[in-house]
């Protein structure tokens, strides 16, 4: 086997490459933008097995001959580019997976099935933490329940950590901000439509989380589960983002302060989008050193059953970093071996049995209303 990792010195991809050269005896290209932190990650792997390539990403000539020969494309990049990276695989008659495509992109990727079916490949779309493991949490309460109305989904994370920095910035500000500002899909009453961004709060009481304040955001989720659960009864179905009230207030000001416009500024001769600014700035505040939080996932059927996931932090890498990063290298690995064609969201193709199994080694616990899996 052979592995791809775009974005593979990214804090998702990092954790993805750790995972396969721990659980696999295959080899893992780490490919990304920045040459020499990408050859000093491999290096500090100390094996053959693991090697480093350097990529411009709107390149599609140097995409393709990448990937070319390569089992699985693992896309740990910026959303934007899945319909690129889909291409190419297409090109490269390769299997592919990513983190999701923040609904919009995922529905512009489903219309590939047909191309790599046609090609004998897989694609399954959203293999992170949320969507993802969520996902296939839902498949799991479907297949117990038979009959249900309502899906609600969302996640809860508790950080211990002693802080030198000023603010902790969760994951890339980017995708962030898109949470923020874009229109949430909601499905309700067995119609989707799109509601005002941070709409549709309500109050989750977490238990040992604590009490925290969700609104709608704009997810993966809801491009696929309304169609794939519709044979259930599925009528509503609703995602929202949890953060404290303090962190929403900071996220909001720099909104409102016109700091993520997608206006240009000229910088030194230069003319840059305020957006790129911005998060060049903010990403810094992505903690990296030892980190001890916990994250939890949960979806609800019905108000009466809920299937959860905990996930602790290493020291190194955060809950919500490990909970995305390790889906990916599981499903990669499982990838190969569906016998299905085509391109698909995690809850139509992966057993939960089998995935849950994978998660546990990992030491991400999955829970059927509090009765661990």
């Amino acid at each position: 086997m052979k592995f791809v990792v775009l974005g593979g010195c990214g804090i998702i991809g990092r954790v993805v490459v750790r995972d396969l050269f721990m659980t696999t005896g295959d080899e893992i290209i780490i490919a990304d933008r920045n040459k020499e932190k990408a050859f000093n990650y491999a290096r500090s792997f100390h094996s053959s097995r693991i090697k480093a390539k350097s990529l411009d990403i709107t390149s599609n000539s140097q995409l393709v001959s990448l990937i070319k020969g390569s089992d699985v494309v693992v896309n740990c990049v910026q959303y934007y580019f899945n319909m690129q990276i889909m291409r190419a695989c297409l090109q490269a008659r390769t299997n592919y997976l990513d983190l999701g495509g923040l609904f919009h992109e995922t529905r512009k990727q489903l219309k590939l099935s047909h191309k790599f079916k046609k090609i004998g490949k897989v694609a399954v779309l959203g293999c992170g933490s949320t969507p993802g493991i969520t996902n296939v949490m839902a498949a799991y309460g479907s297949q117990k329940l038979k009959r249900f109305s309502s899906i609600d989904i969302t996640f809860a994370d508790k950080d211990y950590t002693k802080y030198s920095q000023p603010f902790v910035l969760p994951y890339s500000f980017k995708t962030l901000v898109d949470e923020y500002t874009k229109s949430p899909a909601v499905y309700k009453n067995g119609k989707l439509f799109f509601a005002e961004p941070r709409s549709g709060i309500k109050m989750y009481d977490f238990g040992d989380f604590g009490k925290l304040k969700g609104f709608y955001s704009l997810h993966s989720e809801l491009a696929t589960l309304p169609a794939s659960f519709k044979k259930n009864g599925l009528k509503n179905c609703e995602f929202r983002v949890t953060f404290p009230d303090e962190f929403n207030k900071i996220i909001e000001t720099i909104i409102n302060l016109g700091l993520t416009s997608h206006d240009e500024v000229n910088v030194e001769g230069e003319n840059v989008k305020i957006i790129d600014l911005t998060s060049k700035v903010m990403d810094q505040f992505i903690p990296h050193g030892r980190i001890k939080d916990e994250e939890m996932l949960q979806v609800v059927f019905d108000s009466r059953f809920a299937m959860r996931a905990y996930t602790k932090s290493d020291g190194i890498y955060p809950a919500g970093v490990i909970d995305t990063a390790v889906p990916c290298s599981i499903i990669a690995q499982m990838i190969v071996n569906i016998q299905e064609k085509g391109v698909f969201p995690p809850e139509t193709i992966i057993n939960p049995l089998i995935f849950f199994k994978e998660l546990k080694k990992r030491g991400i616990k999955v829970f059927e209303n509090k009765k661990e899996i």
